[in-house]
């Protein structure tokens, strides 16, 4: 089993903070399984399209699918992390 943690994810352009991730491994948040999502501002199961800032309207991350599971691919340098 690999290690976790908890990321706080935030909008690159507004710093809102915007999705609570459990994070495994090392390295950088490529994708983001919805199952992992602990806590999030924008409703996940209602909102079926891009993960979208709730502040200023920015696409943090793409909608797709990884290993037949929901996920979230980021989009390179809009969104912030800081380990919690």
């Amino acid at each position: 089993m690999k290690k976790t943690h908890n990321l706080e994810v935030s909008c690159g352009n507004c710093k809102t903070p915007v999705v609570l991730y459990e994070k495994a491994g090392k390295g950088n948040l490529i994708k983001m399984q919805l199952l992992r999502i602990i806590e999030s501002e924008v409703n996940l199961e209602k909102h079926k399209g891009h993960l979208i800032c709730p502040n200023c309207n920015t696409v943090l991350a793409k909608r797709g699918t990884y290993n037949n599971n929901r996920a979230y691919w980021t989009v390179r340098g809009r969104i912030n992390t800081r380990r919690l």
